[in-house]
């Protein structure tokens, strides 16, 4: 895995150049023009740590050139207070903290390496930053819980840097307040606002992707450094936790998350990676180092001309790769290189949690997973309304795995794509294929869209690996059409049985990215090619027309 890393780190950093933006026009001069966007994104200036240690690494001055013409850039986003805009577009600064966390890294890494003038400069621009962070971002500002133990790492690094002791006070503050949102089951929640907030169904605000990407890697490195035993036993908890969602493939499976507007199969778009938690945590279980191997290899897999896609199937469908995916997860795969030697990456694979048998039901989330040794299924009655998140209720299939094969069958992304961070999403260039993932019965009714997958008022049954429900459709509002539908799966050896009775004439739509449907009642009418950017397959839409009121299928 080391030397996967380092690939990926040189493969990033080379391609991230290719983009950076030469003209002497200070405006632009140093940014990274994305091909997907057309625009430069703000957080851009994050890449300054990966960018480092490639420098670091290959001594190409290209690279240093690079360093330079992106921190010359970044003064475009600063302001006057010390806060950085997220975008050019937008008014949103906490991202102000990923920025920091970033610069302190270089810093701390880079002494010796860099030029001791741009190092002076880089720790001025600390000092700017941490005065505006310690003063606008806690847990009482309008930002859900990532911010916390983002800002947690961010003041705690300044606090080193600048021998501020206020800061590092500070720091444990957030993070303290960020380890009290540990569930009973070992899961980090407080993605939504307020951080407490529990649904009808008694549900948290709990998001795997952004977690497992973004929350635990920062109370991670902070444990790391400050070498608080305490903290590290909470993060440790929370990793284990989490693990179980890592599939076998190594992606993450954030089917149920209340965020998962931004999933991307292997992680989320604005978030650096698993990479840091899981080599922290790796000391004390290797399943760790198991889980970054193989998370490691999916984002290879996405990356096949430099840069990272959003999704395994996003180039054949046409799609152009966002710079987000990349001059994020570039300091992930940084920091594995500049932290951890090659005899501490490197090792005999062991089996993760996914691999083996599991049911599950996550009372944080209303919903279960469950494996019954070939297959994963995930099914999601999740009632967390965090607005335009998207996500599935009302009994929807969320994922299914095939072990097997090593790859999915159906994924269940969200109801229907909104650009709820227009800045931080890419729109699809297919718009007539661009069609949600997931199984459901639908209609629109004038400019209204109703789903299964929206419906949040059922009440599922388990008995085994057997569930049954009613679903009704809905709207994202909650607006309900009248006509009950009664469902049940099966999950056997052979795949998975859905059956579905409702008045009258209905379709239910299913796309698959790979396996076999076998229609044992009702008639296949229609299929359709299409593709969804979250998280980014290439899927075949099979079309299932009620018989006298009934559907009756199998899914292997």
């Amino acid at each position: 895995m080391y030397d996967d890393c380092l690939a990926l780190l040189k493969q990033y950093a080379d391609s991230l150049l290719e983009t950076q933006i030469k003209e002497k026009n200070p405006a632009f001069k140093g940014g990274f023009l994305c091909p997907s966007c057309k625009n430069i994104h703000g957080r851009s200036i994050d890449a300054i740590y990966g960018l480092s240690v490639a420098y670091k690494f290959f001594k190409d001055e290209k690279y240093l050139n690079g360093i330079f013409d992106l921190f010359s850039y970044s003064k475009n986003l600063l302001c006057t207070d010390g806060g950085l805009y997220n975008d050019l577009q937008t008014e949103w600064r906490f991202t102000t903290t990923f920025h920091e966390i970033a610069l302190a890294e270089t810093l701390l890494s880079m002494k010796g390496v860099l030029p001791q003038s741009l190092l002076d400069t880089i720790m001025t621009r600390i000092d700017i930053h941490a005065r505006w962070l310690y003063k606008e971002l806690n847990e009482n500002s309008r930002a859900n819980i990532n911010y916390c133990t983002t800002n947690g790492l961010a003041l705690l690094l300044a606090g080193k840097v600048l021998g501020k002791e206020e800061y590092i006070a500070q720091s444990k503050h957030l993070v303290d307040y960020a380890l009290d949102h540990i569930s009973t089951n070992g899961l980090f929640y407080g993605e939504c606002q307020p951080h407490n907030s529990v649904t009808e169904k008694g549900c948290l605000g709990v998001d795997i992707g952004y977690n497992l990407e973004e929350s635990l890697p920062a109370l991670a490195k902070y444990a790391y450094i400050s070498k608080d035993e305490k903290i590290f036993d909470k993060v440790l908890k929370l990793g284990l936790g989490h693990l179980p969602f890592i599939l076998p493939d190594g992606a993450i499976d954030n089917s149920l998350g209340c965020r998962n507007y931004k999933w991307t199969y292997y992680g989320s778009r604005t978030c650096d990676g698993i990479i840091p938690l899981c080599l922290v945590l790796g000391n004390k279980d290797r399943r760790f180092i198991e889980a970054t191997k193989r998370n490691v290899s999916l984002i290879a897999e996405c990356s096949p001309d430099g840069l990272l896609y959003g999704g395994v199937n996003y180039k054949e469908h046409g799609e152009y790769p966002c710079l987000h995916h990349t001059f994020e997860h570039i300091n992930a795969v940084a920091f594995a290189v500049d932290n951890f030697s090659k005899e501490y990456l490197d090792g005999e694979k062991v089996s993760l949690p996914s691999d083996l048998e599991f049911d599950s039901f996550i009372e944080e989330m209303n919903s279960y997973r469950l494996s019954n040794g070939r297959y994963i299924l995930s099914v999601s009655d999740y009632d967390m309304n965090i607005p335009y998140s998207g996500h599935l209720s009302g009994g929807t299939i969320t994922l299914l795995f095939d072990k097997k094969a090593n790859k999915p069958i159906i994924v269940g992304s969200v109801g229907d794509y909104q650009l709820t961070e227009s800045t931080n999403m890419q729109v699809p260039l297919d718009r007539e294929s661009h069609l949600p993932g997931y199984p459901r019965i639908d209609t629109r009714v004038g400019n209204k869209y109703y789903s299964t997958g929206y419906y949040q008022h059922s009440t599922i049954k388990k008995d085994g690996l057997d569930f049954s429900f009613i679903s009704k459709l809905s709207t994202r509002d909650k607006e309900e059409l009248p006509e009950n539908y009664s469902v049940s799966y099966s999950l056997k050896e052979t795949g998975l049985l859905i059956k579905i009775k409702g008045e009258g004439t209905f379709i239910y739509k299913l796309p698959l990215i790979s396996g076999e449907l076998i229609v044992k009642k009702g008639k296949e009418t229609e299929t359709l090619n299409t593709f969804f950017l979250t998280p980014g397959f290439i899927m075949k839409e099979h079309h299932i027309s009620s018989e006298n009121g009934e559907i009756e299928i199998e899914v292997k």
